[in-house]
């Protein structure tokens, strides 16, 4: 009795699986039909699914187990039931041997008596007394052998023929045991017969392997779906945290659109204010101009703006 249990699931990095036959994403799943394996990749380092997993694999096994054990228990039944027949026939055959030894005694024992009383084998004497014997036995006679049964009668037996017909009447007991037990053998032979025509036409044990075959199929897709569902909300939640990141990163870039449109607008005002300043202001311009870069540096660090990406927002007016 065999169960082949080859439900496999392995965890880690897939992406060096030349085996693989479809894979839903690199480095995360993937299924090998020529050795019926899945490879759950990174995620299935996660205890809760590597426990389902294991939940479900041996909840396969062991219903597989009990398929094929109920089916080997009850065909150890009929095993069981071959071999008592068998024994039983056996047990029959000793007896006969017991009983065809005693025949045997009693054979000699009659033909002893036979010469004792000096009866020749091939007698008038001898020939009536196995009539006789026939007759006790319930064989079929002719018309002449039952004249001759009567005139028998008629006339008496002899003493050596009364005496053989004690001895064949113990006798016949035997007879009688062997004929029952050959009866008896015969029946059980049949009935073994019978039961190994009805197990050779229903093959309980092939049919116990087929479906035990079915329960670890069933399992290995459902562990398969297992893997994919869970592989699909993995990178759902992979694609969401993208999303989210993607986000922070258009905001961060409108923030930075925002400032660089502040830093224009103060440009085009210093602009415009030194066009129309008089000379003789300008020698508080230094002043004015280093106040206007701590306000707009000032700006620039509060949106935690790296150096690298504010250099093109600095003011430049000694240009």
């Amino acid at each position: 009795m065999r169960v082949q249990n080859n439900i496999t699931v392995f965890s880690g990095d897939t992406r060096n699986n030349a085996q693989a036959e479809w894979t839903k994403k690199e480095g995360t799943y993937s299924y090998d039909q020529k050795s019926r394996s899945v490879y759950a990749g990174n995620f299935l380092k996660e205890f809760p699914l590597r426990e389902k997993i294991q939940q479900k694999k041996a909840e396969a096994q062991q219903r597989a187990m009990k398929i094929v054990g109920d089916a080997w228990d009850a065909d150890k039944v009929i095993d069981n039931e071959i071999m008592q027949r068998q024994e039983r026939i056996g047990e029959l055959r000793e007896d006969n041997k017991d009983a065809m030894e005693s025949l045997k005694e009693f054979r000699q024992m009659e033909e002893d008596l036979r010469e004792g009383y000096g009866v020749a084998a091939d007698s008038e004497e001898q020939m009536d007394l196995e009539l006789m014997k026939r007759n006790a036995l319930g064989q079929k006679l002719t018309e002449e052998e039952k004249e001759r049964l009567a005139e028998i009668r008629e006339n008496g037996m002899t003493d050596y023929q009364t005496r053989a017909l004690e001895l064949d009447k113990v006798a016949s007991y035997y007879r009688k045991v062997i004929a029952e037990n050959n009866i008896l053998a015969a029946e059980e032979s049949d009935v073994i017969e019978d039961i190994r025509a009805e197990r050779n036409k229903y093959h309980p044990m092939l049919d116990a392997q087929e479906q035990a075959e079915d329960v670890l199929a069933a399992a290995r897709e459902e562990i398969i779906g297992i893997v994919e569902e869970e592989a699909k909300e993995h990178l759902d939640e992979e694609q969401e945290e993208r999303e989210e990141q993607a986000e922070a990163i258009e905001e961060k870039r409108e923030e930075q659109e925002e400032i660089l449109e502040k830093r224009e607008e103060k440009e085009e005002e210093l602009e415009e204010l030194i066009k129309d300043m008089p000379v003789e202001e300008m020698t508080d311009l230094s002043q004015t101009i280093d106040e206007v870069k701590q306000q707009i540096q000032k700006v620039l660090n509060e949106v935690n703006l790296l150096d690298e990406d504010i250099k093109g927002a600095q003011v430049d007016l000694n240009a």
